[in-house]
């Protein structure tokens, strides 16, 4: 099943952000069982993402797993921007983070304590989409409940 999330305002760039963490850490496109590329990856996200960051809105398509990875991706970014400015905008263990960091959010090149207030904005957009995932599950558990009543009711 896909999910799709309407991202508005700054969301569209803190994404790109978390991708770009993501696909930053080696095999972070592999399954960790076979070590083959996952069907489902992020790359084709933050390549379609990457055209629509100056719109005013973008929509995000995954599925749940691929939503999951983007969690975590988020929390990553968190705890990158914190190093960020604990390190007053030194670079980043993730390749091509910081200098993408920089260029979506312009006020962090004079100010890295700025790096808090994205890192905020990442946990509400993460709380955002923990919120809409379990709204997906709530409505999903209630229509499979009523598929039930109504085949065992045929009878």
């Amino acid at each position: 099943m896909s999910i799709a999330l309407q991202l508005s305002h700054d969301e569209p760039r803190l994404v790109y952000l978390a991708l770009v963490y993501h696909l930053g850490r080696p095999g972070s496109e592999l399954d960790p069982d076979t070590l083959e590329p996952i069907e489902d990856g992020l790359r084709q996200v933050k390549t379609a993402l990457g055209n629509d960051l100056t719109a005013q809105s973008a929509i995000v398509e995954l599925g749940e797993r691929g939503f999951h990875r983007l969690l975590s991706a988020i929390y990553g970014s968190v705890n990158e921007l914190r190093v960020y400015h604990m390190r007053d905008g030194a670079g980043s263990t993730v390749p091509r983070f910081a200098e993408t960091a920089r260029s979506l959010f312009p006020e962090l090149a004079d100010d890295p304590a700025a790096a808090l207030d994205i890192a905020e904005a990442m946990m509400m957009l993460h709380r955002r989409i923990e919120r809409a995932l379990r709204r997906v599950g709530q409505e999903s558990t209630t229509a499979q409940a009523r598929q039930k009543r109504r085949w065992f009711g045929r009878g």
